[in-house]
């Protein structure tokens, strides 16, 4: 069975404030902190995420996030309504307020995995995110393993901390089960990164770079490297390791927005990508199956056939880059994928 993923921020707190951050300095930023949703109206989220699901033969799945989801007061009862309707649920969340106990409750609830981000070795990441972060994670993923919770270590690439991904790679391998990374999408106080963004033939680069590491660490380590950036399809297609099918108008990979995604922010807005500022409804005084079949919005974003450059690709139903990393950079989510090197001209 397909399924079918929210990306909740069920606040809008946290304790950091890093600088490339997509909730500070956003439209919606003040009415996440101001009109949170009610533990009532939380519930009766979940009663419609799960009914539909049952509409579209999904699997329910969630991935709370925030701020940090662990400072809402009522998360572990959300989280207990979570298992009574068999949802499956993972949080992308801070390391500070991982302890053994907490840990122990997350897996008699059935968490799937927890992913702290690490931004670097311990002077990049601090940088990003807030002084004496990067211990802080290690302590939370080695209580986090040691409760047997999938680990999950992402990465957000600038220029400016990629020296540094090679060797986190090294030191992590083995600490974390899963390690991958994001670009930088400039949006919020990532505005004003947009500098530190590559250049699409450095980007190419770059990822040779990286695939080479992984190949030599292929069946040494524990720790799986994920393969997150769709822009991945493009350079196996380089290298000869992957063929688009002919004739199939079908999507089968890529950017998952409007196919199997949507993100709800703490005060109940509903978003087609948490990376992207368009707002395409709000729960819960409208259904998600509503909203995820009849936004205008995210219809008009389903219209992959309108994506400039794409349009033309043997990989349209493979990759299309990052529409939000397009938007942040032309304004608009048809525009090209600024890091793809397929479409310079």
């Amino acid at each position: 069975m397909p399924a079918f993923v929210i990306q909740w921020h069920v606040t809008a707190n946290c304790e950091q404030k890093c600088k490339h951050c997509y909730m500070y300095d956003s439209a919606t930023y003040e009415s996440e902190l101001k009109n949170q949703l009610s533990f009532k109206d939380c519930l009766k989220v979940l009663d419609d995420f799960v009914a539909t699901c049952r509409k579209l033969n999904a699997e329910p799945i969630i991935n709370f996030s925030g701020g940090d989801p662990l400072l809402r007061k009522d998360f572990f009862q959300i989280l207990e309504e979570c298992k009574k309707r068999r949802i499956a649920f993972s949080i992308l969340g801070n390391p500070y307020l991982v302890t053994n106990s907490v840990a122990k409750k997350l897996k008699l609830l059935g968490i799937k995995g927890y992913q702290i981000s690490i931004d670097g070795l311990e002077e990049t990441h601090d940088f990003f995110r807030k002084k004496g972060s990067f211990k802080d994670s290690l302590r939370a993923f080695r209580i986090l393993k040691n409760n047997r919770i999938r680990t999950v270590c992402m990465f957000t690439l600038s220029k400016k901390n990629a020296p540094d991904l090679i060797l986190l790679i090294h030191f992590l391998k083995d600490k974390v089960d899963v390690f991958d990374f994001a670009r930088l999408v400039p949006t919020g106080r990532g505005k004003q990164l947009k500098s530190q963004i590559f250049k699409p033939l450095e980007y190419r680069d770059f990822l040779l770079k990286v695939l080479e590491e992984y190949l030599k660490l292929n069946g040494k380590t524990s720790t799986r490297f994920g393969r997150k950036d769709h822009l991945w399809t493009l350079l196996y297609q380089d290298l000869g390791l992957f063929q688009p099918q002919k004739d199939n108008e079908l999507v089968q990979s890529g950017c998952s927005m409007g196919i199997k995604h949507l993100s709800i922010l703490s005060d109940g807005q509903v978003m087609a990508c948490r990376r992207m500022p368009l707002i395409i409804g709000k729960v819960p005084e409208q259904s998600l199956f509503d909203i995820f079949l009849n936004s205008k919005e995210l219809n008009n974003a389903r219209k992959i056939e309108k994506m400039q450059k794409c349009k033309d690709c043997d990989l349209l139903n493979y990759c299309r880059g990052c529409p939000a990393v397009a938007f942040a950079v032309t304004g608009s989510y048809y525009g090209l994928d600024p890091q793809c090197w397929k479409v310079i001209e």
